[in-house]
């Protein structure tokens, strides 16, 4: 039994499964042909949308790329295991929709669009989907392929599909919690 297994023996399973999904995510870079069914990426997709932002303004706009731009778009990846992701988001922010904070003019379009990625990835994980956020990649030539707007900030692309080795809860090399955390 792992540390992380050990910590959640005892837990009630509704919270159990909550840490097992959290612990079992990873980065994914290659890629099974499986393909994401329509109903759970329908539910993938209603996770972006129902994802929390600031004062509800949903500053963001997805593109969901599947088989029409895939052979286009495969062009702008510096990494071969994306090209074989049956899914690929590219996440937009909207500058224009979103939150300002007032103290610094801070604008909180990459900070939603952030947490409503970071939630669908939550949920694809639960799935036994793999993903992993792009940030690597031709940005203009991305843009351009997709058709995005000028309104529109890519942010990032995500690939989505079942990985060729399962998820599973495993340990991940990480800052001790005392380096990171400040407790007052």
């Amino acid at each position: 039994m792992n540390e992380i297994t050990k910590k959640l023996h005892n837990l009630p399973d509704n919270i159990k499964n909550f840490y097992i999904n959290l612990y079992s995510r990873r980065s994914v870079r290659e890629f099974s042909t499986k393909p994401i069914n329509n109903e759970t990426l329908d539910r993938l997709m209603m996770t972006l949308q129902r994802a929390q932002s600031a004062t509800n303004a949903q500053p963001w706009y997805f593109y969901i790329i599947k088989d029409k731009l895939r052979p286009s778009l495969n062009t702008v990846f510096r990494k071969e295991g994306f090209k074989k992701a049956p899914v690929i988001i590219a996440a937009c922010a909207k500058p224009e929709d979103s939150w300002i904070r007032k103290d610094d003019d801070t604008n909180f379009s990459w900070v939603d669009l952030s947490i409503a990625i970071t939630e669908m990835i939550s949920a694809a994980t639960s799935e036994g989907i793999g993903s992993c956020w792009i940030a690597s990649f031709e940005m203009d030539k991305a843009k351009e392929i997709i058709g995005i707007p000028d309104n529109l900030q890519l942010v990032t692309l995500v690939a989505l599909g079942y990985p060729q080795q399962p998820l599973k809860l495993e340990e991940k090399k990480r800052k001790p919690v005392s380096e990171i955390i400040t407790i007052l």
